[in-house]
């Protein structure tokens, strides 16, 4: 199935190529690598009482089966690094088989040396669900979501150069080639290159360092209709340190962008600059701070951390142009093989992504914990706007996430929390999604863990409806 979808119709013959220059070169470091595999499986049965997230009046419950059969592989080897993990989930409705679904999960990471001290690479690549229309039904997982979820493919592989110049400069060079792939809608396929370089000052003993770099990308569509999108930047950054723990920072440079975007939308190019500091008062905090100029108007950035006996705070803000494309190539999959949609907060709900084009991203965002001998609470709030260039729609993201873990004992473990995410759109109804849950998880022995879980979803705005889940769940791991 996936070598289908890799070796499809319409995937450039550069990918191809590539894929075995990377994988002769990666097959024969890994010979001399020790592997470690480590099966698993898991077991549920889950209850829903509205299976089809239906408005009040039109529930219907159902029970679903689940089985889910998967492994991890890795090595750590002296020239290779790699992690691979996938799950086959199995979904079957007692009342409704018309439902019943299966699903592939993959991620997978690998760096490797093919040169000493000159020619390296990274790759990742991952398969998963996620749902990709605007006002779709989505709860908590794949049971009640199914009919609204679709398949994503992505892939990204990047050899590079590094090489010392001397004691004074290092240079990399960089090539990326990544894919986002919907084999139920190859039209939404799109594929990448990109280039990057950048020269670095290497005197650790000045408290000037400096360093030049250029990257490009272009982003092509398979719908031959659809635009592509073409970045390039140059810039030049420069740090000073007044003393070990107070530095200064700035950077210049000039970007020219090419995309779809509405004629009254700002222009996309022009020079941008920035400045900034770093302060570190103490080992447990730091603060990085900057501000500047780009062709869309202010520049901010902030990146906090502090870590207490018992506490932990972190602040960010940061501005940027972005695409869903991007978006989807950041996700990940949790422990439990559920996509985590939103990267930020890493929350299990499924949420629903960007609109399908480049926007102007401005997010902050605070995450709070607490923690005793037995448990932690932890708290994230957070705030998106979405600029979209080419609708011109405006969309704000407002989300908060309060959770509380306890641990009693070695073997059990008691999660609640509740997740809340207000969506305001300037050409739509506004929505609200509201989700809870409470697991407790019981450690039967070294390979074996049961949790019962109980799950709650509303929703209202764009759609109206209410979920409850009740789920048993049994996980082997060797």
């Amino acid at each position: 199935m996936f070598s289908g979808l890799i070796w499809s119709e319409g995937v450039p013959a550069p990918s191809r190529i590539l894929f075995v220059f990377l994988v002769l070169p990666v097959a024969t470091l890994a010979e001399a690598a020790s592997w470690r595999f480590s099966p698993s499986l898991e077991l549920a049965e889950t209850y829903s009482d509205n299976i089809t997230l239906r408005p009040a009046g039109g529930e219907q419950s159902d029970y679903v089966t689940e089985v889910a059969p998967g492994f991890g592989l890795s090595t750590d080897g002296r020239r290779l690094d790699l992690d691979l993990n996938y799950r086959w989930r199995g979904l079957y409705f007692a009342r409704d088989n018309n439902r019943n679904a299966a699903y592939h999960q993959l991620g997978a990471s690998m760096n490797g040396i093919l040169v000493n001290n000159l020619l390296f690479v990274d790759g990742d690549a991952s398969y998963r669900q996620t749902v990709v229309e605007p006002g779709a039904a989505v709860g908590q997982g794949y049971i009640a979501s199914g009919a609204n979820l679709q398949d994503v493919l992505t892939t990204s592989v990047s050899p590079y150069l590094r090489r010392r110049l001397g004691s004074w400069a290092e240079a990399v060079l960089r090539y990326t080639q990544s894919t986002v792939l919907y084999p139920d809608d190859s039209d939404r396929d799109s594929f990448s290159d990109g280039v990057d370089f950048r020269l670095a000052d290497q005197k650790a003993s000045d408290r000037w360092s400096w360093s030049l770099g250029y990257r490009a990308q272009s982003i092509d569509y398979r719908a031959t209709e659809r635009v592509g999108v073409t970045t390039r930047q140059a810039d030049l950054q420069l740090d000073y340190r007044l003393s070990h723990r107070l530095g200064l920072n700035g950077q210049v440079g000039r970007e020219e962008n090419e995309y779809p975007r509405a004629e009254d939308a700002p222009a996309s190019e022009g020079n941008f600059w920035n400045l900034g500091l770093d302060w570190s008062p103490s080992p447990r905090t730091q603060l990085s701070v900057g501000g500047g100029r780009r062709y869309y108007g202010s520049d901010w950035r902030l990146d906090l951390s502090h870590r207490g006996r018992r506490t932990t705070l972190s602040a960010a803000y940061s501005e940027g142009m972005t695409t869903r494309r991007q978006y989807q190539l950041a996700l990940q999959l949790d422990d439990a093989g559920q996509p985590i949609i939103d990267v930020n907060t890493q929350l299990p709900l499924l949420k629903i992504l960007p609109l399908d084009e480049v926007y102007i991203r401005r997010r902050v965002q605070l995450n709070f914990s607490y923690g005793t001998r037995r448990s932690t609470t932890s708290l994230t709030l957070y705030q998106e706007r979405r600029g979209y260039q080419e609708s011109q729609v405006d969309e704000t993201v407002r989300g908060s996430g309060i959770a509380w873990r306890w641990a009693p004992g070695r073997r059990v473990d008691f999660n609640i929390g509740t997740d809340l995410v207000l969506s305001e759109y300037s050409d739509r109804s506004d929505d609200r999604r509201l989700a809870s849950y409470a697991t407790l998880t019981r450690k039967l022995g070294r390979y074996m863990d049961t949790t019962l879980e109980a799950r709650n979803t509303r929703r209202d705005g764009v759609i109206d409806y209410t979920e409850n889940q009740l789920s048993a769940r049994l996980t082997l791991r060797w």
